[in-house]
């Protein structure tokens, strides 16, 4: 088997690459919070609405216990809100 010198690779900036860091929950690539627009593209294209829903709740309740400070309703907003 013969390996491909100079294959395509994808971008830093790619969506594979917009994952949650955590404490802060901000974007690993792009800075911004977590899950931000790339993100929420990708998933709302390859997720149905329940599944992705779900996905992001569960994201939500990790969030809650990293970042204590702030209303919950912010955090619903920025993790929940937008599926629907």
């Amino acid at each position: 088997m013969q390996l491909r010198r100079n294959a395509p690779q994808a971008g830093p900036t790619g969506p594979d690459d917009h994952l949650a860091g955590r404490p802060s929950w901000d974007c690993r690539s792009c800075g911004r919070p977590w899950p931000c627009h790339p993100v929420r593209e990708r998933m709302t294209s390859e997720m149905d609405r329940v599944s992705l829903a779900i996905y992001m709740w569960t994201n939500l309740e990790e969030a809650i216990h990293d970042i204590p400070r702030g209303p919950v309703s912010d955090l619903f907003d920025r993790f929940i809100r937008w599926t629907h």
